[in-house]
């Protein structure tokens, strides 16, 4: 065989390095009722509320980027209405990652302004066109919408949506009843606590106390299957637990590791996770 020859052929045997490196396909999404003109939208990224009205839709979290097409056609399969406004619960690209493909479709981006801030310095495209602080409220064809904040937990922007006729509430990752995976395999309440740069180990339960003094029966979480108000209870006792545990060890001069055993063994925690991640910003923030 020629060395030419040889040449050609290892080049068609061996894909390029970049088809050898790039990452599967995104799994397709699921569409699920939730309540009348109410849907959730399952699958890659943080869950999508579909809220729909004569006037148009409002959307709670919009996935990744690469979600935008498969999101688009389920809500198309629910509702011929445009998609006017986008709530963003959070900062995080697994639930802003379509916000400039919507904004190039015309709806309107809303966060909190601490959500939006945190997506300017992190230069992630499609930042919110208003903001709020406290409160912001929403008539869209009769459907009421209330937008809060009420403190620290996942981050420092988290935006709490209620719609109070169907008593319901959006949580965004303040609480979730799997990871960002949409895994739960050890079926820990606080497997899939998480507190990302600004967001409070201390002061989440503090926040979760106010929120549950709101009116709802279903909270639609940041990731995994939908659930109750009495699951978000349970969610913020489990990390009043947690935290009083971490707390001890960390008085008593244990090293990440050992904090890490201790979570596998007594919170169900998955063994692999990353101690530098999801471990050490608890631990930093107890010893100040």
């Amino acid at each position: 065989m020629s060395r030419y020859l040889a040449i050609a052929v290892f080049l068609l045997l061996c894909p390029p390095v970049s088809a050898q490196n790039a990452p599967p396909p995104p799994v397709p999404l699921t569409i699920e009722a939730i309540a009348p003109d109410t849907y959730v939208v399952r699958g890659e990224g943080g869950n999508t509320t579909v809220i729909v009205s004569d006037e148009g839709v409002l959307l709670v979290d919009v996935k990744f980027e690469r979600n935008f097409n498969d999101l688009v056609a389920k809500i198309k399969s629910v509702t011929d209405k445009p998609v006017k406004y986008v709530i963003n619960s959070h900062s995080h690209g697994d639930h802003t990652g379509g916000n400039q493909k919507f904004q190039d479709a015309s709806a309107v981006i809303i966060a909190h302004k601490n959500a939006r801030a945190a997506m300017i310095t992190g230069k992630q495209p499609g930042p919110p066109q208003i903001t709020y602080t406290d409160q912001f409220g929403l008539q869209l064809g009769g459907r009421e919408v209330i937008a809060r904040y009420f403190g620290r937990a996942h981050t420092d922007g988290d935006t709490w949506v209620s719609l109070p006729a169907q008593r319901i509430l959006i949580t965004g990752d303040s609480f979730n009843t799997a990871d960002g995976r949409g895994l739960n395999p050890t079926n820990s309440v606080t497997y899939a606590f998480f507190v990302a740069p600004g967001g409070s180990f201390q002061e989440v339960t503090q926040t979760l106390d106010a929120v549950l003094k709101e009116d709802f029966d279903i909270a639609i979480p940041g990731h995994g299957p939908v659930a109750k108000k009495a699951d978000v209870l349970r969610w913020r006792n489990e990390i009043e637990k947690l935290r009083t545990r971490v707390t001890s060890m960390v008085r008593e001069g244990k090293s990440t590791a050992e904090v890490h055993k201790m979570l596998v063994a007594e919170f169900g925690w998955d063994p692999t996770l990353d101690p530098v991640r999801r471990i050490q910003p608890l631990l930093d923030q107890v010893r100040r």
